[in-house]
């Protein structure tokens, strides 16, 4: 038993740590999550609005990515179904995002299934519009993803520039051109 406990201790001792930390603004969330690697830090920031069995709007970013000015978060729709039941976007479909502040860019949709069956689809604008979303979903009241004409998912920003900002922070990228 004895011998047991040590190799415990010792397994322990040299496993990556992990812990997550959560904020909430308005109506985005903001994660980020701390992985010891034993040789660096990692960091993956996430922001989002929505969900609750509804489509969100999410950001991503670690701090061992590329970031602003060079590369921006790229804004993305994420929808989920129920097992056995398809999402309302489907594969290759183009959709576009658009805001009140009367700003719109198109999207195409990326979708399949996870390691557990359950579908998914991703909206994803050009990675080149990223810039121009972010600046605009901190200036509008909502975003809609649309498909045809139908709303496919409805996002407030507010809150936004207050977690993107402390996405940078957690992440370690710039707010240049989009905050400040």
């Amino acid at each position: 038993m004895r011998f047991f406990l040590m190799g415990l201790a010792m397994f322990g001792a040299g496993a990556a740590q992990a812990g997550t930390e959560y904020w909430d603004y308005k109506d985005w969330h903001v994660a980020a999550e701390s992985i010891d690697t034993g040789e660096d830090l990692r960091v993956s920031c996430t922001a989002w609005t929505g969900g609750d069995g509804m489509p969100s709007l999410r950001l991503e970013q670690s701090n061992g990515d590329a970031g602003p000015p060079s590369y921006y978060p790229q804004p993305y729709m994420h929808e989920t179904a129920a097992r056995h039941y398809p999402t309302f976007l489907q594969d290759g479909q183009r959709v576009m995002f658009e805001f009140d502040a009367d700003w719109r860019t198109e999207g195409f949709v990326q979708a399949g299934f996870t390691e557990d069956g359950i579908a998914y689809a991703d909206a994803r604008a050009h990675q080149g519009d990223s810039l121009g979303l972010l600046q605009t979903m901190r200036q509008a009241g909502t975003l809609w993803v649309t498909l045809d004409g139908e709303i496919a998912g409805e996002f407030s920003m507010s809150g936004f520039t207050a977690a993107y900002g402390k996405m940078a922070e957690q992440c370690g990228f710039s707010t240049q051109d989009v905050i400040d």
